[in-house]
């Protein structure tokens, strides 16, 4: 897999709860937010152009429910719908049609059951995959409307917005891992009733982004939230030349913050992201994962706005409402500062890059556990 990158849109547009990664040949990045979407245009999905007369491919897996053929501007495609996905695609190489569908299927089993106990959607969720760019970008200025030329912006990959995931080929390897990533801010953006602290969302998607096949047709993925080398490697990097951002800073940081002056440092960010997530799944025996599994129910609920306000004050809570910063949620769940966690997440990092970790990331396996 190539390392991944993005676009960052202004900061100004923080507020809204949608994200896009890019995967490209200088590493990744992921812009948690985007302008708030106005009343959305009709979506594409319920203006199917007629198809030609021919037979609809047949998607040998058992979570499709259905298949039909479906054009776009001229171009055929397919509509494979599944329990909780209507995925519309043009894209035909290495069996797109066959395998998006099932992955995405398989994240949601992923997102909902790994760290917590978590609400499956109400409701159907729309992703398209566009076999080009220029499909792509006529997608997003359909489903977008006014607030397309923000997306338009991102040179390669794909975003989720109001629920909906918006993507385009990018290989055999990186459409995937696009995928899972967005595929998370997708699952959060249609259930969660509170939105996570940027932080937060960030690290779980590329926590949510570690997978490989379990099958020679590579129909079945298993996801493995160590197995991301780009991650580990920026992070091992960062390490190695003091470059890691302190926990407190980290947590009130967006990438949108620090994109301008150093795209470096956002890799940093992102992979920190990522290591701050295994840290409180699986650091110091494990004693964190209530807390992270708490924090995900309250986000889910609804509960997580009442609880900073009621622990942390109103203006706290005011921040928080404004940006998704600018509260410290450590001590609302993990029983300490950031400031105080610092050194120990420091030194769960030291222990997740040290000699012969890499082997054990490249295969899926924790490199704190023997």
């Amino acid at each position: 897999m190539i390392p991944r990158h993005a676009l960052i849109p202004p900061s100004s547009l923080v507020r809204a709860r949608a994200a896009a990664l890019l995967l490209g040949v200088s590493g990744a990045l992921a812009p948690s937010c985007a302008p708030s979407p106005r009343a959305a245009p009709a979506t594409i999905s319920e203006r199917p152009v007629a198809p030609a007369p021919r037979p609809a491919p047949v998607v040998p897996a058992p979570v499709i429910l259905s298949t039909e053929l479906w054009s776009f501007e001229g171009k055929d495609g397919v509509l494979v719908r599944t329990p909780s996905y209507r995925v519309y695609t043009t894209a035909t190489r290495y069996a797109v049609a066959e395998r998006v569908p099932v992955f995405l299927e398989r994240a949601l089993i992923h997102y909902s059951t790994h760290l917590a106990d978590l609400p499956r959607p109400a409701e159907v969720m729309e992703t398209y995959l566009m076999a080009s760019r220029p499909q792509w970008a006529r997608v997003t200025q359909r489903v977008m409307g006014r607030d397309a030329e923000v997306y338009l912006r991102i040179p390669r990959g794909g975003f989720a917005a109001n629920g909906r995931a918006i993507l385009y080929d990018i290989g055999p390897s990186d459409t995937f891992a696009i995928t899972a990533h967005e595929g998370w801010h997708q699952y959060t953006q249609k259930t969660f009733r509170s939105p996570l602290p940027v932080s937060f969302e960030e690290g779980l998607a590329t926590y949510m982004e570690g997978f490989r096949w379990a099958d020679q047709e590579r129909l079945t993925p298993t996801f493995l939230p160590w197995k991301n080398i780009e991650r580990f490697e920026k992070l091992r990097r960062a390490h190695a030349a003091g470059e890691l951002m302190p926990l407190e800073r980290l947590q009130q940081t967006t990438p949108q913050d620090i994109i301008g002056d150093d795209p470096d440092a956002a890799l940093v960010y992102y992979a920190q992201v990522w290591a701050m997530i295994h840290f409180l799944a699986e650091g110091e025996d494990g004693r964190h994962r209530a807390g992270l599994r708490q924090l995900l129910e309250d986000a889910a609920s609804g509960d997580l706005g009442r609880r900073i306000r009621r622990e942390a004050g109103g203006r706290a809570a005011s921040s928080y409402q404004l940006r998704r910063t600018g509260v410290d949620l450590f001590p609302i769940y993990f029983g300490g500062s950031a400031a105080e966690f610092d050194a120990s997440y420091r030194a769960f990092i030291a222990q997740v890059v040290r000699v012969g970790s890499r082997e054990r990331v490249v295969a899926g396996r924790s490199p704190i556990t023997e």
